[in-house]
């Protein structure tokens, strides 16, 4: 079984050394505190996102599907032909909680007149900016970017109803070179004032051709980094940049809600006690974002640990056979950046040597324990021993389509028989005074059907929450190993 001993580091050398260099003159005992108080302010951390362009350039309909969301449903954007947006509107990203969106009025309405419309819009409180345009470039777009360019903002150029501009063009040669042609003329204007920002040709009414999928990877990808810099410039402001500079950059960060009071008083207090400032936390975070979770999936022989494993990663079953995921071999995913999945089957071989299969199974961050045969109960006897470590977990139980098939003869339908799952495994939690917790029943060969998308939720949710902690004492845990 693979352990903590044995397991590939967690970080690559150059960011750890970078590491090892911030709590040079501090001990061991002392990170874990340090590290998770910084962090903590740092969750709480947000970057602002605005929204702009044209009125009926798609603004308000491609936001929508940035935020999953139906156009008639209450918390959507409001579309439409006529000008729709009165006002900025802010949205909360449903998987990225730390990223406000701002939906802006369209630029070019008597309402809001080109001249004026970046004052009344306040862009500098922007830490980007999506700029959208339909049809083709006109003045106004390339006047909003002038006034992103002079604040030193990042943004995206985004041309929307693509779907309308090629629906005339009958070959696929001709539709590829209509796009090709399309994405000429919007480089062309900002390589004029040597710009080289992200082009996306987008559908907001048909997300799966031209490039939406290219930018919503783009964009989950880059906008983490891009609220770590904004964060440490914001230290770098406020600790070394002079009291005007700071003052300056403590009130623009209360004013827009980025943080609390109490945070940057947090942040204050760790500089003078601790000496780590804007430099030293922006190499932690640096070394936070390439940090690898490694999460056991816990199984005995037959019980399914292998199936899960390649469900979570994204394969279908027919593709199972081209991955090799094993105790020596992790599984990774785009749908879980930085996390590692370890197939810990056969876990009954090592059930009867607590001390060991305690010490391997410590080197995990967190555990998927699969429940499989309820006589033997060996998924009782993991869970207890991870309660021990501290550490999180999931109960799943995998096969639930077999199990349904042996209840058949029952008079009662398919609901009553997995409600009568739970309730079992809610009593045998009590028994084994074990906390209550929430059982997922799945079909690894079917992730639309059963718990399988209430698993996957929960995975990401419980991980994010465990990542912080899980740095932290990996960092000063091989500090001292050291």
């Amino acid at each position: 079984m693979a352990n903590g001993f044995n397991m590939p580091p967690k970080i690559q050398e150059d960011h750890f050394n970078k590491i090892k260099d911030v709590f040079a003159s501090k001990s061991p005992e002392e990170i874990p505190h340090q590290l998770m108080s910084l962090l903590e302010v740092f969750d709480h951390f947000k970057i602002d996102i605005a929204v702009t362009g044209e009125s009926g350039s798609g603004k308000s309909s491609l936001l929508n599907e940035i935020l999953g969301l139906n156009p008639d449903d209450r918390r959507a954007a409001d579309t439409g032909a006529v000008e729709t947006t009165m006002e900025a509107t802010m949205y909360l990203h449903p998987n990225l909680p730390h990223i406000r969106l701002w939906d802006l009025p369209g630029m070019g309405t008597p309402s809001f007149a080109s001249k004026s419309y970046v004052k009344t819009m306040n862009f500098d409180i922007y830490d980007m900016f999506i700029v959208v345009i339909s049809e083709r470039v006109r003045e106004n777009n390339m006047l909003l970017v002038d006034e992103i360019e002079r604040r030193k903002k990042p943004f995206y150029f985004i041309r929307t109803k693509i779907d309308n501009d090629v629906r005339s063009k009958k070959s696929k040669y001709s539709k590829m070179r209509a796009l090709d042609q399309m994405r000429k003329d919007c480089e062309k204007y900002l390589k004029e004032k040597k710009l080289d920002p992200h082009v996306f040709l987008v559908s907001a009414h048909d997300t799966e051709n031209y490039e939406f999928r290219k930018l919503m990877d783009t964009f989950k990808d880059e906008v983490s980094q891009l609220r770590a810099e904004v964060f440490s410039d914001f230290l770098d402001k406020m600790l070394h940049g002079g009291w005007l500079k700071a003052k300056y950059a403590t009130n623009h960060i209360q004013q827009t809600g980025k943080l609390e009071t109490e945070d940057i008083t947090a942040l204050q207090n760790m500089y003078k006690h601790t000496g780590i400032g804007a430099a030293k936390v922006r190499d932690v975070l640096e070394a936070l974002s390439h940090f690898q979770l490694d999460v056991a999936v816990l199984g005995e022989t037959g019980s399914g640990a292998s199936t899960l494993v390649k469900a979570l990663i994204g394969l279908e079953n027919e593709e199972c056979g081209e991955a090799s995921v094993s105790i020596s071999n992790p599984a990774m995913s785009l749908g879980y950046p930085d996390v590692r999945f370890w197939d810990i089957s056969g876990i009954e071989a090592f059930m009867d040597y607590p001390m060991y299969m305690k010490q391997a199974l410590n080197g995990y961050d967190f555990y998927i324990v699969i429940v499989s045969d309820w006589q033997k109960a060996q998924h009782l006897k993991l869970a207890k021993t991870v309660e021990e470590l501290r550490k999180h977990y999931l109960l799943v139980q995998t096969k639930v389509d077999c199990h349904l098939q042996t209840q058949s003869n029952l008079w009662c339908d398919e609901t009553e028989v997995l409600d009568g799952f739970r309730l079992q495994f809610m009593q045998e939690l009590q028994m084994a005074k074990l906390p209550e917790q929430q059982i997922f029943l799945i079909n690894s060969l079917d992730r639309s059907a059963f718990d399988f998308v209430g698993l996957e939720s929960a995975l990401s949710s419980d991980l994010n929450i465990v990542r912080t902690s899980a740095f932290a004492y990996y960092i000063s845990r091989t500090l001292k190993e050291r």
